[in-house]
């Protein structure tokens, strides 16, 4: 059973959301799963507007342990440079991190 999270919300412009997705979907997230200790991932959109983002990538690890080492690594550094490259100048991001902590 995974027991922590990876998150990643963003925002896109309307004109590059669609490449946003395919990219997001058939590169970025396979680039996510190279790191060994990713359990799963799914990609939400929202539907309420209380958020000021629109999409938000949850990301399962197996342990804290691999998510820290995920967090630290030049893995994790590279796929925020990719990410820069092709969306860093039309898109808005935050991260966050959680362990569990019920059951």
């Amino acid at each position: 059973m995974a027991t922590a999270l990876f998150t990643v919300k963003a925002t896109i412009t309307a004109d590059r959301e669609k490449a946003f997705n395919e990219w997001y979907n058939h590169e970025h997230v396979p680039d996510v799963f190279k790191w060994k200790g990713v359990v799963s991932a799914r990609r939400y959109k929202a539907i309420l507007p209380e958020d000021r983002f629109q999409y938000v990538a949850v990301y399962e690890f197996e342990s804290e342990e691999t998510l820290r080492r995920f967090l630290d690594s030049d893995h994790l550094a590279w796929l925020r440079k990719e990410y820069d490259a092709h969306f860093g100048e039309v898109s808005e991001r935050q991260r966050a991190a959680y362990v569990q902590v019920w059951p």
